[in-house]
């Protein structure tokens, strides 16, 4: 377990096959360090910054979701017929969704923070 308000990562972790960056910025940089020669970063933010890629010697690749209301509506149908569970932490009205925002930052939850329409 690594406390990230005290401790960071790029300093307790290294030698991984792997990183997959969901936060961009300097937690993309970061990351880098904690690969081995020949490993690979995902990130869902930052496209390959290829400086970083040639100082550890490691491959860096971008991944994008395209949201479209096709894909949403598959989704829907899923979760209605069970076939997928969403796990929700916290739910908010609509009314309090700077509530549900500041949660989300301040509480830092495992699961969905869902604002309700």
């Amino acid at each position: 377990m690594i406390d990230y308000t005290t401790q960071s990562f790029d300093d307790i972790l290294q030698d991984y096959d792997a990183a997959l960056d969901t936060v961009g910025g300097e937690t993309y940089r970061k990351s880098f360090k904690v690969l081995k020669k020949s490993g690979i970063i995902v990130s869902m933010l930052e496209q390959p910054d290829l400086n970083l890629m040639k100082q550890y010697g490691v491959r860096s690749t971008f991944q994008f979701t395209e949201t479209t209301k096709e894909r949403l509506t598959k989704l829907t149908q899923w979760i209605d017929e069970n076939d997928i569970q969403v796990y929700v932490e916290k739910a908010f009205p609509s009314s309090e969704a700077a509530k549900a925002l500041d949660y989300q930052k301040d509480d830092h939850p495992r699961r969905k923070v869902i604002i309700i329409m």
